[in-house]
């Protein structure tokens, strides 16, 4: 009797052990594509359609890894009105909760700025203005070379400085608010330039689908042509599908 009451004590505190589900484990990867279409007929012919890419891995630890893509491409008429191509990859190590180090290489392709490629490795600094689950506002610096192509000059290479400012704001738990801006300067000729802003609104439409609206502009201080503008801005809507 005393075995079988001994036995029954141990089944109930197996049953009375806490069964409270374990909370999920974070993902390591967190990762988007977007993609957008406009086509108009008629009177004008356009097609206009962008492609974007972006991934993050963050171990919550120091170190966080982040890259994205993005193309546009439109037509009027048969003739190309937008050709351009950007992609960066970096590396994030926190020396404080609100400095960092980083190492970042950027690619750009602009035909209408008579860029073919402009590749600029760089590494620096950076400093976590507002940090929180609403507000993110980083400022930071770096300095590396950039090596560019295009049809005037062929292959130039130069030392290179960036200074960049990154903000996002959650409007609510369905909307957020992006801005960037980046400039770049040639260490050989402090007035060659590239200075880009973008800024976006995102939307949730399913749990991991997203409408982001979004406007960016690039502005080249010395083009390699007199005949090529300086500025270029682009407005474009796309479905972002998170995973």
């Amino acid at each position: 009797m005393k075995q079988f009451l001994i036995a029954i004590a141990m089944t109930a505190s197996v049953f009375a052990q806490d069964t409270t589900p374990a909370k999920p484990v974070a993902k390591l990867w967190t990762s988007s594509i977007g993609a957008g279409l406009a086509i108009t007929s008629g009177n004008t012919d356009t097609q206009n359609y962008n492609f974007s890419f972006t991934t993050k891995y963050d171990p919550k630890t120091r170190f966080v890894f982040k890259a994205d893509a993005l193309l546009l491409r439109g037509s009027s008429n048969g003739d190309t009105t937008v050709d351009r191509a950007a992609a960066s990859a970096r590396e994030e190590y926190s020396l404080s909760d609100r400095t960092f180090t980083f190492a970042e290489v950027s690619y750009l392709r602009d035909p209408f700025k008579d860029i073919d490629s402009l590749i600029a490795p760089v590494a620096g600094a950076g400093y976590r203005i507002l940090k929180s689950d609403t507000r993110n506002l980083t400022v930071d610096a770096a300095a590396g070379f950039q090596i560019e192509n295009n049809a005037a000059f062929g292959r130039t290479t130069s030392g290179a400085l960036k200074a960049g400012e990154d903000f996002d704001w959650a409007l609510s738990k369905t909307s957020k608010l992006t801005q960037k801006f980046t400039a770049l300067w040639k260490t050989n000729d402090f007035g060659d330039a590239l200075y880009h802003f973008d800024a976006g609104l995102t939307t949730s439409v399913m749990t991991r689908l997203e409408l982001k609206v979004a406007y960016a502009y690039d502005y080249k201080t010395r083009p390699p042509s007199v005949t090529v503008a300086k500025g270029d801005s682009a407005l474009f809507a796309a479905l972002v599908f998170k995973f």
